[in-house]
């Protein structure tokens, strides 16, 4: 089974937590005072080495924030995570799918070993470097909200009043 990722930003810093406190913290998680002991042992500071163990909220985000960490996968620019390879890998043929999303761009393409498909999302700012970098070969709903555009349903036209000497003439 892999590794839950657990919040850091749950636990408060000034707090002081035993194992079952800790439980309770990620009971949407269902963590198990087992885990923790094995935390524990895997370099979880305690206060001391009474029972129960106590640890300081500080030390636990910073091992949580290390667990969380530990496994992921650093991409360049140019590349992106595949799922089916379990590694970062080049765009097949550099050509690549943009979608707006919210406040950021959803980049599709396909790996260059195994031709699945790979998503990575950008920055907004970041799109004339994809141009660059990347063939663009479809974009979906990228305008600038800034910027009207005429695909709108909201037109500022003003209806003129038909002139009389229009409203004579049928042929």
């Amino acid at each position: 089974m892999p590794n839950k990722l657990y919040s850091h930003k749950r636990v408060r810093y000034w707090d002081v937590y035993d194992t079952d406190d800790i439980c309770a913290v990620f009971a949407d998680k269902k963590l198990h005072p087992q885990s923790v002991r094995k935390w524990i042992k895997n370099g979880l500071k305690t206060i001391d080495s009474g029972k129960p163990a106590l640890i300081y909220g500080n030390d636990l985000i910073v091992f949580l924030k290390k667990q969380n960490t530990k496994n992921k996968c650093v991409t360049a620019f140019d590349e992106l995570f595949c799922m089916a390879c379990k590694d970062a890998r080049p765009i097949y043929q550099n050509k690549i799918t943009v979608t707006q999303k919210a406040n950021m761009l959803a980049v599709c393409g396909l790996c260059r070993v195994c031709k699945t498909k790979m998503f990575q999302n950008y920055k907004l700012a970041d799109f004339p470097s994809l141009r660059k970098k990347f063939h663009v070969v479809d974009v979906l709903e990228l305008y600038d909200c800034e910027v009207s555009s005429g695909k709108t349903h909201i037109h500022a036209h003003k209806h003129q009043p038909v002139s009389e000497s229009g409203q004579g003439v049928l042929f």
